[in-house]
């Protein structure tokens, strides 16, 4: 297949995606009166909570079409590239909403049909300024052949998501009822001074690399790791702070402890960089340093992937998994009504980003199976497949294909922007 075919199936294989996330169990129905009935609510809509939860996820979901169209571009014209995928989203969503008219178990709405359109013009946009930004590093100090913004950006936001929205500890809370402040004063009332959960010890292995990846950010812009660890720490702690304030508007319990977990982890990754960054990068260099980079990475992957990294031996447990349930994308996720909903379909994607930028010029062969994505895209295949036997996970297909969509933008990206593979990252033995 050349470029532009494949460019083409990858559009269209989103768009099916979105088509199968949204129109699965339609249930249609042809009563013209009903559907009447639906459409004057659909111009009517209303604005409640689980309205703006559902305008979170319809960002998320429609942000990746502007991200593969942009990415899929021939022509290079980003302005016109930008605009096409914001129509082709305000058009495959005006499609789903009028569909859903004809369903008495979905509810099209206008704000639906503005927050997938907002969603594919934002993905486009969001794209485009990571090209233009890694383009315009080329030639710069580098610890990696690509920006380590890249690494850094998206694991970073990773982070942040699971603040926000932690995996295991992000149920809306009962009777806590208003808007953001009004549920923010209620929850402050009920929390804990100090609540901690011993279990959550795990999260400092998640959270220190985003500490350690800033001060390397800040390095390549010339400052020194001495200077710069401090800032992260500071930075980093207050941006905890905040995200755990935050639980409060969204209805989730407030625990201040974990938020000094969180910081103090941050804080010890940026420490880490003060202290061991020089001395990494003075022993290793070029493939040998990518190579770390890499299986560290892959690593991290199946840390957020795996934990607690407790074993499911409930054989059927392990077989209700095995369901075309969980084939569905989206599925899972369309169940909740909670903000976590939004935010794992965003932090997914910008986990596996950066391995694809980083593969984009350290690939681990040249040639071969293991060239290019190949060994990211069975890495995130075996990453999900192993929840079917992990405690507390269960396995679900949208996770990979937001892994394989991560993954594939970090490298068109990273390619777009004009670098090439620097060579081998695991070469051949002699």
């Amino acid at each position: 297949m050349t470029h532009r075919n494949h460019f083409l199936a990858a559009r269209i294989a989103y768009v099916a995606i979105i088509l199968l996330a949204t129109l699965t169990d339609l249930q249609f129905s042809g009563d013209l009166a009903a559907a009447g009935e639906r459409l004057a609510r659909a111009l009517t809509p209303s604005l409640g909570w689980r309205d703006a939860v559902d305008g979170l996820r319809n960002i998320a979901l429609f942000a990746g079409l502007g991200v593969v169209w942009l990415t899929t571009s021939l022509t290079g014209r980003v302005g016109r590239e930008i605009l096409l995928a914001t129509l082709t989203g305000l058009v495959l969503s005006a499609t789903v909403e009028g569909l859903q008219l004809f369903s008495p178990v979905r509810t099209a709405s206008l704000v639906d049909l503005s927050t997938n359109t907002f969603g594919a013009l934002a993905g486009a946009v969001v794209t485009a300024l990571l090209i233009a930004a890694v383009r315009g590093s080329r030639g710069e100090r580098s610890y990696l052949g690509v920006p380590v913004f890249v690494l850094a950006g998206g694991y970073g936001l990773a982070v942040l998501c699971e603040a926000l929205a932690p995996l295991f500890d992000s149920v809306p809370l009962a009777g806590v009822e208003g808007g953001p402040l009004t549920s923010l004063r209620a929850v402050l009332r009920s929390t804990a001074p100090l609540a901690f959960d011993p279990g959550r010890l795990f999260d400092v292995l998640l959270f220190a690399p985003a500490g350690f990846l800033a001060v390397m950010v800040l390095g390549e812009r010339g400052r020194t790791a001495r200077n710069a660890w401090p800032l992260v720490a500071g930075a980093g702690a207050v941006m905890m702070f905040a995200a755990e304030v935050a639980h409060g508007m969204i209805r989730l319990p407030i625990r201040w402890g974990m938020a000094t977990l969180h910081a103090a982890a941050l804080v010890l990754g940026a420490w880490a960089a003060h202290r061991w960054l020089a001395p990494l990068t003075r022993a290793m260099r070029g493939s040998s340093r990518a190579r770390a980079a890499l299986f560290g990475y892959a690593a991290l992957l199946a840390l957020w992937g795996w934990r607690p990294l407790m074993p499911q031996t409930d054989l059927r447990q392990i077989l209700s998994q095995l369901t075309a349930y969980n084939l569905v994308p989206l599925k899972a996720l369309a169940v909740r009504g909670d903000v976590f909903s939004a935010v794992h379909v965003a932090q997914q994607f910008v986990l596996y980003l950066p391995l694809g930028g980083v593969l984009a010029v350290w690939p681990l062969r040249l040639e071969g199976r293991w060239s290019h994505l190949w060994p990211a895209l069975w890495l995130a295949a075996a990453i999900e497949l192993g929840h079917i036997v992990i405690d507390g996970r269960f396995f679900d297909v949208t996770n990979a294909l937001l892994a394989c969509a991560g993954l594939a933008m970090g490298w068109v990206a990273v390619r777009r922007a004009g670098l090439r593979p620097y060579g081998a990252a695991w070469p051949p033995p002699r």
